[in-house]
């Protein structure tokens, strides 16, 4: 399964280089020599920076503007495989999405999003029967995640309905 890990905005100059919007936290995911994807095609980076708020990345294997274009709009991904270790109490986003959300012993919704980066904490968004509830991820209401079994536990969900 492969994963995105930004995606293309834009060209930046004329040798090649591209601005990207960065969804990994993975500090070494762009640096010199990584091996990344975009569609079928491998490639590796040469350089990047930060540049307001985005990434500049260089690709070994294009230095002109005209042979990058066909890039702008698709995603960078990597293989499931290149995933990095998590502790114990982490979690990768795409493996949140789907999992039923139980209260009280009772399955009340599915996880169908997960809003990161714009809070203090990660939002879990959750379809019920009724609504759409946007659900704090914090250590006093998500009593567990199971993963392998499909299921996060929460408590004081009534208070978001």
């Amino acid at each position: 399964m492969r994963i995105t890990v930004a995606e293309i905005v834009t060209t930046h100059g004329v040798r090649g280089n591209l601005k990207v919007k960065s969804l990994s936290d993975y500090d070494k995911r762009f640096e010199n020599g990584a091996k990344l994807l975009i569609g079928d095609e491998e490639v590796t980076v040469e350089s990047s920076f930060d540049q307001k708020g985005l990434k500049v990345i260089k690709f070994e294997e294009y230095d002109d503007i005209n042979d990058v274009l066909k890039f702008v709009g698709k995603d960078i991904t990597i293989e499931d495989s290149d995933l990095g270790k998590l502790d114990d109490d982490e979690y990768y986003v795409f493996s949140l999405i789907g999992l039923d959300v139980k209260s009280q012993g009772q399955i009340v919704g599915k996880i169908t999003d997960v809003i990161t980066g714009v809070y203090p904490n990660d939002v879990y968004v959750i379809k019920t029967d009724k609504d759409e509830i946007y659900f704090p991820a914090l250590n006093a209401t998500v009593k567990k995640v199971d993963i392998e079994n499909g299921f996060i536990e929460v408590e004081n969900f009534g208070d978001y309905e």
